[in-house]
């Protein structure tokens, strides 16, 4: 299982008021944070760097150029089930945001951005729990809205992820996108933990595409994301 210690919200919270205060300590924070994450000058992204962080963290690869860290921010909670989007930053000003360990938005990439990824009913489900469901995409550039693709999932394996912090035990799962409107089918990966009675299922690992021959996204949460379940008796 993950040796990491867990990292709580009040540590986002706190962070956010950080970054959120006035304009020039919101800039000071800001370059902090770029601090944080500017290993582009070194060779590599070095052990002891990523040992160091604060916060969770993930190795973004896209088309397997050279990784990029990529710090969580902003944890946000929409709609009746509470569900969480997870905003992670880049040095150069670009992010992605995830729900249910899915990639719903992009910003700053340079040729296409993921401007929305939702459910046609519903949230986009966790890949462990989902079947089936049918999912509708926004980009840009030029207006290109309202894709429609059908979402099936398949549970590989039982595989265990080891990286040089820790190791855990995931659920393989693999899941096909497919554009019948314009012909096109892709495969997302995902690498999930299981839930446990003190935490939720979480993804460490992550093979995605923002689209039809679009980007591809590699995510290794090198320092995840963990959300507790509240045992309290009402």
């Amino acid at each position: 299982m993950i040796k990491l210690p867990m990292l709580k919200l009040l540590s986002f919270t706190l962070f956010l008021v950080l970054l959120t205060a006035c304009t020039r300590n919101t800039q000071s924070s800001i370059d902090s944070l770029n601090a944080i994450l500017d290993a582009e000058h070194a060779p590599d992204i070095s052990e002891a760097h990523i040992r160091s962080l604060p916060y969770p963290a993930v190795l973004v690869t896209i088309n397997d150029r050279k990784p990029i860290l990529m710090v969580l921010t902003f944890v946000d909670a929409f709609g009746d089930q509470n569900s969480k989007h997870l905003t992670w930053y880049a040095s150069d000003g670009g992010s992605i945001t995830t729900e249910n360990s899915r990639i719903i938005q992009t910003t700053g990439f340079n040729t296409n951005n993921l401007e929305n990824l939702s459910g046609l009913q519903t949230t986009p489900p966790s890949p462990i729990k989902a079947t089936s469901w049918q999912a509708i995409y926004d980009w840009s550039p030029h207006y290109r809205y309202h894709f429609s693709a059908d979402i099936t999932t398949q549970s590989i394996e039982d595989e265990l992820i080891t990286t040089f912090l820790w190791e855990q035990n995931t659920k393989h799962v693999t899941e096909r996108v497919r554009f019948a409107g314009i012909g096109q089918t892709y495969r997302n990966e995902f690498w999930i933990a299981p839930a446990t009675q003190t935490t939720k299922a979480f993804t460490v690992k992550s093979v995605q595409y923002i689209g039809p021959n679009m980007d591809k996204i590699n995510m290794l949460m090198i320092r995840p994301y963990v959300e507790t379940i509240n045992t309290t008796s009402p």
